[in-house]
């Protein structure tokens, strides 16, 4: 039961904030964990005797800040940073923009209250009245998640409100699953001011048309026009929409199209950006070796940066075992395409950011890999580098006709999100160590266990996209679309060694665990639970893909 109320929130407004619908989200969210932590809050507008206030949480813009009299240093905060100030019992909670209070909001009631939103579900522990004081800015100025094809509006939804929690400040969806779940996701990325980025391939829904393709497009003035009309209409009847990036289809193009692919697209990305310049839409093309094909990700010498329109760059086929400094040859073709792109479009005074695999279930499939330390790399290299953003795409399991039980019960919802976990906070700004020790801190005396186990099968499984390129368009999950048998012994050599790993190393989950799990109800059991769940799925992958390896085609596993 909740204690009488014991403190005091004034909400410091102007005309402008008064009623904006993310300081009023912020303020509900403030009460609402403290209320839950037992502490009622009494909620009032900021009245004139406000230096009278004491024992008192205050919200308000820096600038507000800076015109009130608490105000004793500027506080300089740079974009979407916040800062939490105490002077006595009064606590100040400053943002930049009104999603910067709630950031601001967030971290409050993880140090004075205990919360933790490591998942997606929302730990509430002890009152810890930690120093809360701080300044905090973002390093990356797009940290968002890619939802492509998730028709699934309660899951979607609760990305959306885990993401606030863990810095997150955009959401991009394809046109046409923007199409489907807007209505019921619109009012919760607004709530959160989220930015919203729509577009991906999704040009056969523009054009109502599964035949046309991109090279043809591009050559096509009324198809052209057709598409910026619609895009222009759905932009016009959502205003959370902040930026279109419309992909070309996920194919190779021909050879006699390579010289003048890149050039036309950009073209048209900049005249889509004209025609949606009183909606105040941003417009950005990408880079993207579709297909494997490298005219689609590196820059020839007849194509220029844009002035007008910003760059998303999207390597298909990483290692994740190495860097992205790795000597192998696709990869260090991969980094000199960043690079130049990189230094194109600073040129410019574009920005330019990379799109990255670590939730794709697709790229890294069943045999799905903790990447703790590979995100944590990627961001220091990427920042090095002047990247100004980072976006993760999160694509579920890949179902095939001929599979049993794996993809049905398969919980990869909460299996990606240790990776986006790492990323969300790696992408703010976070500390490596202090984010690994949250996310096993709800272990108990086997958190030190569980530690080593993750970081250690990061090793090993990783490995496995190394044969992404070597085997495309097939997996190592895909012997099945195998031509040839040149990467079997390796395959299999490999499988046997991460099953040993398996065996030797991992817990097993109880049949009574399992008998209750299905795919998505993964907050009905602990996180320990959810490990060796985890644990027992790789365990049937692996089996399964060495039998069919060794062709012998066995899909009822038990």
């Amino acid at each position: 039961m909740a204690h009488p109320d014991k403190e005091l929130i004034l909400i410091k407004t102007t005309t402008y904030d008064s009623n904006h619908i993310t300081i009023r989200f912020a303020v509900e969210e403030l009460r609402r964990l403290y209320r839950k932590s037992g502490i009622g809050l009494k909620v009032q507008r900021m009245e004139a005797d406000r230096n009278q206030l004491t024992d008192t949480i205050f919200l308000m813009l820096e600038e507000e800040y800076h015109a009130s009299p608490y105000s004793q240093t500027p506080l300089s905060l740079k974009k979407e940073g916040f800062a939490v100030v105490e002077q006595g019992e009064n606590i100040w909670i400053v943002g930049k923009e009104e999603r910067s209070v709630l950031y601001g909001v967030y971290h409050l009631c993880e140090k004075k209250l205990g919360y933790s939103w490591v998942h997606f579900d929302e730990k509430n522990g002890n009152r810890q009245e930690e120093e809360a004081a701080c300044i905090q800015h973002p390093q990356f100025s797009r940290r968002g998640n890619i939802i492509e094809t998730i028709d699934d509006p309660l899951y979607i939804n609760r990305v959306i409100d885990w993401g606030a929690k863990n810095g997150l400040n955009e959401f991009f969806f394809t046109f046409f699953l923007w199409d489907k779940v807007k209505k019921y996701i619109e009012n919760e990325l607004e709530k959160r001011s989220m930015n919203v980025t729509l577009g991906g391939h999704s040009l056969s829904f523009l054009l109502n048309d599964n035949k046309n393709q991109a090279t043809h497009f591009l050559k096509n003035p009324d198809s052209q026009s057709k598409v910026m009309k619609r895009i222009y209409d759905i932009c016009l009847e959502s205003s959370v929409v902040t930026r279109v990036s419309l992909w070309p289809e996920d194919v190779g193009i021909q050879q006699a199209d390579y010289a003048e692919f890149m050039p036309a697209y950009i073209r048209f990305t900049e005249k889509l950006k004209d025609a949606l310049k009183d909606l105040n839409v941003a417009v950005e093309h990408i880079t993207y070796n579709a297909g494997l094909e490298w005219n689609m990700l590196e820059r020839n010498e007849g194509t220029e940066a844009s002035k007008d329109v910003d760059v998303l760059y999207a390597y298909w086929g990483r290692d994740y075992s190495d860097s992205i400094h790795s000597e192998r040859e696709e990869q260090a073709r991969a980094t000199d395409s960043l690079v130049d792109w990189k230094k194109e479009t600073s040129n410019k005074g574009r920005a330019f950011t990379v799109l990255e695999y670590y939730s794709d279930h697709f790229m890294l499939s069943e045999l799905f890999p903790p990447l703790f330390k590979r995100i944590k790399q990627d961001i220091d290299d990427y920042k090095k580098q002047g990247v100004d953003g980072i976006l993760n795409l999160i694509v579920p399991c890949h179902v095939k006709p001929h599979s049993s039980d794996l993809p049905k019960e398969y919980p990869w919802k909460w299996v990606q999100q240790f990776n986006n976990y790492m990323f969300a906070g790696l992408s703010w700004g976070k500390n490596y160590d202090d984010l690994v020790a949250a996310y096993f801190s709800d272990l108990g005396e086997h958190k030190d266990l569980y530690r080593s186990i993750m970081l250690d099968l990061e090793k090993i499984l990783s490995a496995h996209t190394f044969w992404n390129v070597p085997l495309f368009p097939a997996r190592v999950v895909d012997p099945e679309k195998v031509n040839g048998v040149e990467e079997r012994d390796n395959v299999t050599a490999y499988l046997d060694e991460v099953m040993d790993f398996l065996e030797n190393r991992t817990p097993a989950v109880s049949k009574e665990v399992l008998a209750l799990q299905t795919k998505d109800n993964f907050i009905s059991f602990t996180h320990e639970e959810m490990l060796l769940i985890y644990f027992h799925y790789l365990r049937k992958v692996v089996k399964k893909c060495k039998q069919e390896w060794q062709g012998i085609q066995t899909y009822g596993l038990q």
